[in-house]
Parts: structure tokens; C-alpha cells; sequence
């Protein structure tokens, strides 16, 4: 559309502006603007590629924990507690896939730490070694369903968002304004310039919310593979 417009406005003598240094200096202040956007939301995005991990590690780790109980007293009761844990694991899954809302998920994981607690309780003796891994892998998991939720409700500066936008709407412009002999030329270079700034301006605003797969054009989304398949094998 923006080369379209260049080739009319060629045509119909509406070029007004010079190309000097201004100009290559108003270029790069806007590939460094949107370097320093890309750099601040790639930052919270390799965070998020941890979490679903971490999550995926601390519910095992609960399953096995939990599991060992009856090792010790063979006439404690744990079923409950890994249903609960189980029945965590999948919530978390619909969570991410925001077929949920974080009220429902932290409902889940209040049922879920009675039902741990119900099961560390039944450890007799010296129990505070194991009773505090249980609540600790409780506790991280709560932590990053927090972490997750202020990922998604929180955006990155809204005022330097709209210095990008203007900043490549003003750039656009006198890209099609700027005067030149040789149109095709012109046309390559805006093609160009246009296709890379459009490109990382979408790119930022999709990784600014790494857990947004309720969004079907969303492309850069963390993968939540592996919890998908802890998940599973909280089941066996």
C-alpha cells in the first residue's frame, strides 16, 4: 500500500521533501527506539520460556514426594492428595490456555494445598524435611501463576508504544514525500524500510504477552509443551 502511494504521489509532483542527513538521522532514531522496545519485552519473554518448566518440575516433584509417604506408613492415605495435584496440573494447562480465569486457578490451588497438607500430615515423627519441600513446591507454584498474571495484565512503558508508532508513521511519510529521480529505486528502499519497521513493530506487540494463546494470530507464544506432558504423567 505505502509503495502504491509513492508511485502516485511521484506521478502527481507531491514531493516535497529533500533526502539529507536529517532524514538518515530520523531513520536511525527509529531503529533505535524499536531496538530498545524489542530489547525491553525479549527480556520478560526468556523469563516466561522458564515458567511452564517450573511449574512442570515442581508437580512432579509433588507426585514423587507425596508418593513416598506411604513408604514410610504404609497405612497413609494419599490418594486424595494426588488427585488434587493431578487435577492442579490440568487447571494450570486450561489456565495457560485461558479456558479458565486465575480466579478458578488459584480456587484449584487452595484445594490443592489442603489436600498436600491433609497428606504431609500423616508423616510421623521428624517430619519437617519433607513438610517443607511440599509446601515450598506449593508455594513456587502459586508464584508462578502470579508471575504469569502480571505478565499478561502488564504492558511494556504504553508511552514509548506510541513514540514507536509515531515515530514509524512520521518515517512512512517522508519515505513517500521524499523527492527522487528515480522511482523505482525509492520504491525498493521504502518497500524495504517499511516491511522490517511494520515487522518489528508486530513482533513487539506479540511477545509483549508471551501467554496469550487464546490469540489466534499470535505467533511468538512460550511453549507449554512440557507441562502439557507432566501433566499427562500425573495421571499414571
Amino acid at each position: 500500500m505505502l509503495c502504491g502511494i509513492k508511485v502516485a504521489v511521484h506521478a502527481l509532483g507531491l514531493e516535497r521533501i529533500s533526502v539529507n542527513q536529517l532524514f538518515s538521522a530520523m531513520v536511525a532514531s527509529t531503529v533505535f527506539l524499536l531496538g530498545f522496545l524489542l530489547s525491553g519485552v525479549l527480556t520478560d519473554f526468556k523469563e516466561s520460556e522458564k515458567i511452564p518448566g517450573e511449574l512442570a518440575t515442581s508437580l512432579h516433584t509433588l507426585k514423587l514426594e507425596i508418593q513416598a509417604i506411604p513408604a514410610y506408613h504404609p497405612e497413609a492415605q494419599v490418594a486424595a492428595a494426588l488427585e488434587a495435584v493431578a487435577d492442579l496440573g490440568h487447571s494450570l494447562v486450561d489456565w495457560f490456555r485461558e479456558r479458565i480465569t486465575t480466579e478458578q486457578i488459584l480456587l484449584c490451588h487452595e484445594r490443592a494445598h489442603g489436600e498436600v497438607v491433609n497428606a504431609a500430615v500423616q508423616f510421623k515423627g521428624d517430619a519437617s524435611t519433607l513438610r517443607g519441600r511440599l509446601m515450598q513446591d506449593m508455594a513456587v507454584i502459586l508464584q508462578k501463576i502470579n508471575r504469569v498474571q502480571t505478565i499478561r495484565d502488564t504492558t511494556f512503558v504504553p508511552l514509548v508504544y506510541w513514540m514507536a508508532d509515531i515515530a514509524a508513521v512520521l518515517l512512512f511519510g517522508g519515505l513517500v514525500l521524499a523527492r527522487t529521480d528515480n522511482i523505482a529505486e525509492s520504491v525498493f528502499f521504502l518497500a524495504v524500510i517499511s516491511f522490517i519497521v511494520i515487522l518489528l513493530l508486530r513482533l513487539i506487540d506479540d511477545i509483549d504477552n508471551p501467554f496469550d494463546f487464546s490469540d489466534l494470530d499470535s505467533a511468538e507464544d512460550v511453549s507449554i509443551e512440557l507441562l502439557e506432558h507432566a501433566v499427562d504423567r500425573l495421571k499414571a
